[in-house]
């Protein structure tokens, strides 16, 4: 409402107010506007708004919390805004969290949301660091690609139908604190996978239980929607059949029988060595036949990200390019050996753990040390705070 000038507003015009401004929004719905009365609405409207962000606005549920758990761990954070300075100042003074952001960018005339954060970019030169953009809208999404770096879409906002494309989305703030954590991570390996020749093969390594397939299954879904062509290869695939695993059920020959890893080392060698397309008959673990077909296309620019246990040992490990540990106690082995395996398979399982898998694992340890000898060592004991040791 401004003057003689009443504006009905659908759905889609309420959205496309958020997203761009006062001048913008009435060129399109009032294009017999006057600019002199654009202005007088623009003003108006921005008064009107932050009257009402000072008298109602709040933070989603949970985001003060994230907010904190960031900041104590050090993590920068700034905003790149649409809105005034005026508007901006008022939000965050009003909801009390100002102090946790490093900068703050407001909506400068004449210049887009993207041209803006290279500015901002720029500004605190994060170019050399792990850095990523977190939005609700399809302005945002676009600002981030023209910059060149990882979007998380916030389903719980505004625009959540216009940002299908991102590189990861979350529906609520824990989901969004862990996203992050992830993203740290997942943007350190990305900017050494470039240093990589091609094809390369990244090695995902852990004890049982911690969360080498989650990793590798997201990792690869972060570098395709990156431009980075990725394939995925699990050492599950390549466990011997049930009479080759279960003639001996010493720990000592777990290590030595439960996986071909002959069959492996050739696979992974062949792909490496000579990318092409190759079909694999592999082991189905349910029905313990060779039944699992699986399709690898691997080309000059492919990177191979392989996971399972007790991978960087001969002759595997020269296989790879780049190392990731996945580190969490034998505790921690048990308490999702519990969740995960118990459900599936029965309280004996437990016993299995005790008796074999974990006692291997201690040998592998102590014989090969894959943690001295990984790229990147992550404390995964927290699912949802994973960190860079």
């Amino acid at each position: 409402m401004c003057g003689k000038y009443h504006i009905p507003l659908t759905k889609e015009d309420e959205n496309f107010l958020l997203y761009t401004t006062a001048d913008s929004f009435l060129r399109k719905n009032a294009p017999d506007m006057t600019a002199d009365q654009r202005a007088k609405f623009g003003k108006e409207l921005s008064q009107r708004e932050i009257a009402a962000v000072k008298a109602h606005g709040r933070l989603f549920d949970g985001v003060y919390d994230m907010l904190i758990t960031l900041a104590r761990d050090d993590i920068e954070m700034a905003i790149c805004g649409m809105g005034s300075k005026e508007y901006i100042e008022a939000a965050l003074d009003h909801c009390g969290v100002a102090r946790y952001f490093k900068a703050v960018y407001h909506r400068v005339e004449g210049l887009t949301k993207a041209q803006v954060m290279k500015i901002m970019l720029a500004d605190m030169s994060a170019a050399s660091d792990p850095c990523f953009m977190v939005g609700d809208s399809v302005n945002d999404l676009i600002a981030a690609r023209e910059n060149g770096i990882p979007f998380i879409g916030v389903r719980y906002g505004y625009g959540a139908d216009d940002i299908s494309d991102a590189d990861m989305l979350v529906d609520n703030a824990m989901q969004l604190q862990t996203a992050i954590y992830k993203f740290l991570i997942y943007s350190r390996i990305e900017c050494d996978v470039y240093a990589l020749r091609k094809p390369a093969v990244i090695g995902i390594n852990g004890v049982d239980t911690s969360g080498k397939t989650t990793l590798a299954s997201e990792l690869v879904t972060y570098l395709t929607h990156r431009g980075i062509h990725t394939i995925f290869i699990s050492a599950d695939d390549f466990h011997n059949t049930r009479a080759v695993r279960s003639a001996d059920s010493s720990p000592e020959a777990y290590i030595k029988y439960a996986f071909n890893t002959s069959k492996m080392f050739t696979v992974i060698r062949d792909l490496k060595q000579n990318p092409q397309k190759m079909t694999v008959d592999l082991l189905d673990l349910d029905t313990d036949a060779y039944t699992n077909q699986k399709v690898f296309d691997v080309t000059d620019d492919t990177v191979i990200i392989v996971e399972g246990v007790m991978l960087f040992r001969s002759p595997l490990n020269e296989l790879f390019d780049y190392r990731i540990f996945l580190d969490i106690t034998f505790d921690e082995v048990l308490n999702r050996a519990r969740e995960r395996d118990v459900p599936k398979y029965g309280d004996a399982f437990l016993q299995r753990y005790i008796d074999r898998y974990i006692p291997a694992q201690k040998l592998y340890l102590n014989e090969y040390n894959p943690k001295e000898n990984s790229q990147l060592v992550i404390d995964n004991n927290d699912f949802l705070k994973p960190v860079i040791r």
